[in-house]
Parts: structure tokens; sequence; C-alpha cells
């Protein structure tokens, strides 16, 4: 009985707190949780454990748990109040998007912003925004992109991605600012140069740049299906083209960090000169506009691509690089 007592008055000081927070203003803060855990349990646990034999301790300490149990869900409906009525005050106060990430603290860097728990808060906040005003309508992606430039904010977002609590919402920030882009006729070409890819040089390669790349031209391709591309052509095509790229893939390929990265599109170029049936020379001429009467003046770079090249060229048309080798004079 005396249990059930303590239960009861447990859920009214919750309620009561509750029904509180609700004239808050935006000042006001949030009653500290561990005062109310000491005044919940400790008191009343300690006359339990006066009051009663070992026997029915045990079945007290189980009673104790199960008030936990109670009032934890209480405490978070306390939260959600407090959260809706601080939410409500700043629509009261006719307070921006910009307003409420700033109240919020969502201004303080943009990987910390994507991955607080506030931003919820803040895209509830924009959505009572949009049903309050319909004619000015505002977007998550828009509020943040107001504090954090467009680049810096795409490269949060593909990293908030890889994790559990944060990929929802970095995912609707990502289809905001890909369709953002798309609706405001942006080519595969113009996402390149905005995310400027091409200033990273061999750097590129290892990008969270490209993963949003790849994303804005699946959104591309869906809706120009007759236009379609791919992500080593916007990238050949970014570089300046198959010569320009091709120097940068090698310069990457020299360096630990970017070679993995490297590799496939030097695997993708090689491929492709295989299926034009270029040899190693015709690599020289074609792709790298080096004279065919003077092939010794290509430069370092062009022939260490062409030697990395040859074996692969090689191997596709069944010749023996030691039969081919020349054999010096006596």
């Amino acid at each position: 009985m005396q249990l059930r007592k303590i239960v009861l008055v447990a859920a009214a000081i919750l309620l009561v707190g509750a029904t509180a927070s609700m004239t808050y203003d935006s000042k006001m803060i949030v009653p500290d949780a561990r005062l109310l855990t000491s005044e919940e349990s400790s008191e009343p646990t300690k006359g339990l454990l006066r009051a009663h034999t070992s026997a029915e301790d045990n079945g007290e300490e189980r009673g104790i748990t199960d008030l936990t149990k109670l009032t934890a869900p209480l405490k978070a409906g306390t939260s959600k109040a407090f959260t809706s009525a601080r939410l409500n005050v700043w629509l009261t106060r006719d307070k921006s998007a910009y307003d409420a990430l700033v109240k919020l603290k969502l201004h303080e860097g943009v990987d910390k912003a994507l991955a607080s728990p506030k931003l919820n808060v803040l895209d509830d906040y924009v959505s009572m925004l949009n049903k309050r005003h319909p004619e000015k309508q505002v977007s998550l992606v828009g509020t943040l992109t107001a504090r954090y430039d467009e680049v810096a904010l795409a490269k949060a977002i593909v990293l908030a991605k890889r994790y559990e609590n944060s990929r929802d919402i970095a995912t609707k920030l990502q289809t905001q600012q890909l369709e953002g882009w798309y609706n405001n006729q942006k080519s595969v070409g113009d996402v390149f140069s905005l995310l400027k890819i091409k200033e990273d040089d061999v750097l590129s390669m290892i990008s969270r740049k490209l993963e949003t790349m790849d994303e804005y031209i699946k959104l591309f391709n869906a809706n120009n299906p007759q236009h379609k591309t791919n992500l080593f052509r916007a990238l050949r095509d970014g570089f300046g083209g198959e010569d320009k790229f091709a120097l940068m893939v090698s310069r990457a390929m020299n360096i630990p960090q970017t070679s993995v990265g490297a590799y496939k599109y030097q695997n993708a170029l090689f491929k492709r000169w295989l299926d034009k049936d270029y040899d190693p020379m015709s690599v020289l001429v074609k792709v790298f506009k080096v004279d065919e009467q003077n092939l010794a003046g290509a430069g370092a770079q062009e022939k260490a691509i062409i030697a990395a090249y040859k074996p692969m060229y090689n191997r596709e048309h069944g010749i023996n690089e030691v039969d081919n080798a020349v054999v010096p004079r006596r």
C-alpha cells in the first residue's frame, strides 16, 4: 500500500512538472532530473528498508525498480512537453528558423550540428513555421546553409549518414540539398564546380564530395534517362578531359593515402583504352596528343602511365612480354 502511494506521488510530481513547464518563457530552466530522482526514491526506500524484513526487502526493491520504469516515460513526456512549449513560444514571438538554430546551439560547427539530436527539434520548428506561414516556406537544409556553406554541409551530411543515430535526418537533408540543386537546373558539371572537386586535385580521390556527386548523378539520371551519365565521365570532363584526368589519377597513384581511391579510376581509363583498341603508342598520340613523329618527347608522367598500361594491354592481346622484348646485339 505504501509503495502504491509512492508511485502515485511520483506520478503527480512529474505531471505537475509537465503542466508547469507549459508556462515557462524562453529563459526557463528544465527541472533537475537528479533532484526528482532523489526526492522520489531515496527517502521512501530508506523508510521501507527500516520497516520490513529481508524477504519483504526483495519485494520492495522490485517495486522500486517498477517505480523507475514508470517514471522514466513520464520524465520523457515532461521533456517533450517542455520542448513543445518552447517551440510554441518561439513561434508566437515569430522567431526565424535561423534564430532557432542559434538558440539550439547548432551554430557551433557543422559536423557537431548534424550529430546533435537537437537537429530533429529544429526540423520540427521548421515544419511549424511552414504551417504558420505557408506563403514563406523555409527548409531545414536552407537554414543550415545560411550558417554553413554548401560544400561543408554536403561533406558533413555524407559523414552523418554513416551513423545510425543521425542517418535518417542526414538522408532527409541530402535529399533536400540535391533536389534544391536540381530544381535550380544545375547540370552534373555545375555540381562538380559547386563542390570544388577540381581544386582538391589528388585529394579528390578520397573526398566525401564524390559520394555527394554520385548521389546527384543518380537523381539527374532518374529525371533524364535520355542523357544518363556516370561519376567517371563527370570527373573526366570536370578535370578538363581524359588526358588531364589521367595525369591527376597517375599522381594520386603515387601517394599511399590516395592510391586506393585512384586505382579504380586508373582501371576505368585502361579498360576504356582497351575497348577502343588503343595500343600504348596510340594512347600517347590520341589521348596525350604527343606528336607521332616525336614519341620520345612525351613527358615523364605520360611515359609512367604508358608503362602501367602496357602489361594490361599485352595480357589482353596475349602478347608475351619476354618474346616481345628487344634482344641486345652481341
